[in-house]
This record gives structure tokens, C-alpha cells and sequence, in this order.
């Protein structure tokens, strides 16, 4: 579009009223062709994850499982993983909503006062829910580009649908998922008074959302034991695996034949016990997410650690 002459510009001048009546100064005003509309950076809510959709071929991943699971606490650490350079080949090229990354890693930098690396919970709120964006390249020299697009939902919406059918009808973005994530919580498992509790929470909500018909039966499902390095802590013993081992399989039993793809996992975003890598398990989601395929390598952290980011602050302390 050719840039306007000085004429032009004084033609595009507009005279404003002001309160009295009288007529102001002019004032220019703004040529809708010359707007560029810019993201604001704030998560998505469903309109604009809609037409983000229908702009470009996007990977919708659900992320499930009720108040403190370490549905944010994933998120927050995929973003600063990337920070420290390419996850499996996968570079960062770009994010609608990159302040709002930024929000919820803030809370485990030092800039945040906190001692130890924390993660803000997602909010309760009702109706839509809101989505994080992340643009990758997974080819620089072919120009192989993915979108993925998470839901940003609060714990206590999952416990809804654990416990209302209409619950789960109402929450139409399940539709859309390619990726259902459940994250069982494994620090809650250590204690044998909730074990069960957490095991069967999970079952009732990947029951919710099959039987109010909400899941495609072409979506992957994903169960995954999160916090797994409080198993590590506790020794990860004989019990502890047969235990995880007789879950996933009630697991199988009751949903493989629910979906065409069933699978199991473990993860530590933020893991407590140093022998496990910073981002434990989320190299191999992310392959999966991309459709990569799965990922043996383990993630090495940055050498660098004089940064105030997360990972960095891991690498510190496991040289201390």
C-alpha cells in the first residue's frame, strides 16, 4: 500500500465536538487499512482460539485433572525449556500469548521473592475456558511449522464434570481436543489414605467425558503419573510400582476400548530429587504433541546458569 502525501494526510483530518458544542482542534484520525492488529498477549478465549484455527492448522492439547495436579506447573515449565534452546529438533518461533507465559512463570523466578520455585494455579471461572499458544518450527530449512494451542482451565471445572454428567456436556471444547492429558497426582499418592481417592477421580472424570460424548474416539488419552519424583524420594519401591502398574491397567480395562489410542506416562515438571532431568517427562510429550514420535534422549539442561530463570535456578542448586 503506497504511503500517503502530506495532502492526503491533512484531507484524513476529522474536527471533534467537544462537551459544550464548540468545535475543537482537529485531530487525525486513523486509517482502518493502516492498522496492524496485533495479539494482545492475554490467553485466548474461545473466539479468538476459534479463528486462530481457521487462520492455520492448530493441535488442540487438554490438559485435565483437578486443583493442584501440575496442569500450569507443565506449561510453565515447556516455556522455559525453550528458553534454554530447540525441545527434540523443535525451536521456538513465536506465541499469541506470550505475556501470559510469562505470568505464570513468574511465581518461580527470582524476581518473584520465593524461596522455593512456585507456579500460580489457574483461576476458577465460569463458562469458556481460555487457551495458551505456542507457534514451533520443526524444519528451519523446509519452513515446517506447528501450533499448539492448551487449554488454560482451573482444576475445580474437572471436579465439576467428576461429578456432573451435564457438566461435561457443557464444556464443548472437549470436542475439539487432539490430546487429552490427565495428570494423576503422584505426590498425593505417597499418602495410601488418598491413593485411591486420586486413582478413582481420575477414572470418573475420563468416564464424564465419554459418556456425555465429549471425547473423539480419534483423540489420543493420555494418563500420566505427575509428580513423579516423589516416588523417586520415597525410593520408588516394589509397592510403588505395582501399584502405579495395577492402576494403569484398571485404566486400559476400562477405556481402551474408548479411544483408538490409550497410552501411559510419568512426569516431573519441577522435580524435587536432582537425579531427574528439569522437565522430566516433557521432552516425550512434546514429541507426541508434535507427532514426532517418542524421544529416548534425555533432555540436557543449558550450561549457563546465571539467569534468573527457572531451569537455571535447578542447575544451580544441583551443583550446590
Amino acid at each position: 500500500m503506497a504511503t500517503k502525501n502530506p495532502q492526503e494526510q491533512v484531507s484524513a483530518m476529522v474536527q471533534s465536538e467537544t462537551t459544550d458544542g464548540s468545535v475543537s482542534a482537529e485531530v487525525p484520525q486513523a486509517d482502518p487499512l493502516d492498522i496492524i492488529d496485533l495479539p494482545s498477549g492475554k490467553p485466548l478465549n474461545d473466539s479468538a482460539a476459534t479463528a486462530l484455527s481457521k487462520s492455520r492448522a492448530v493441535k488442540w492439547v487438554v490438559i485435565a485433572g483437578p486443583v493442584g495436579a501440575g496442569k500450569t506447573t507443565l506449561l510453565a515449565t515447556l516455556y522455559e525449556l525453550f528458553q534454554s534452546g530447540p525441545i527434540n529438533g523443535c525451536r521456538f518461533a513465536g506465541s499469541n500469548t506470550l505475556p501470559a507465559f510469562e505470568e505464570i512463570c513468574h511465581l518461580s523466578r527470582m524476581e518473584s521473592g520465593n524461596m522455593n520455585p512456585e507456579t500460580g494455579r489457574t483461576l476458577y471461572k465460569e463458562g469458556n475456558p481460555s487457551y495458551l499458544h505456542l507457534r514451533l518450527n520443526l524444519d528451519i530449512a523446509a519452513g515446517k511449522f506447528t501450533d499448539l494451542l492448551f487449554t488454560d482451565v482451573s482444576g475445580e471445572m474437572f471436579e465439576d464434570i467428576r461429578d456432573s454428567e451435564k457438566s461435561s456436556k457443557d464444556l464443548v471444547f472437549l470436542r475439539r481436543a487432539n490430546y487429552f492429558l490427565l495428570l494423576l497426582d503422584g505426590k498425593k499418592c505417597m499418602r495410601p489414605d488418598q491413593r485411591h481417592k486420586v486413582v478413582q477421580d481420575g477414572k470418573t472424570i475420563l468416564q464424564a467425558c465419554f459418556d456425555g460424548e465429549m471425547l473423539s474416539k480419534e483423540c489420543v488419552v493420555k494418563v500420566v503419573w505427575s509428580k513423579f519424583d516423589y516416588f523417586r524420594n520415597a525410593g520408588d519401591t516394589q509397592e510403588h510400582k505395582k501399584f502405579r502398574q495395577e492402576t494403569d491397567a484398571r485404566f486400559s480395562a476400562a477405556f481402551s476400548s474408548k479411544t483408538k489410542d490409550l497410552r501411559f506416562g510419568c512426569l516431573a515438571s519441577r522435580p524435587t530429587e536432582f537425579d531427574l532431568e528439569f522437565g522430566h517427562g516433557v521432552n516425550d510429550l512434546l514429541a507426541e504433541w508434535v507427532g514426532l514420535g517418542a524421544q529416548s534422549d534425555a533432555m540436557s539442561l543449558a550450561p549457563q546458569i546465571r539467569g534468573k530463570r527457572e531451569i537455571e535456578l535447578f542447575a544451580r542448586r544441583m551443583q550446590e
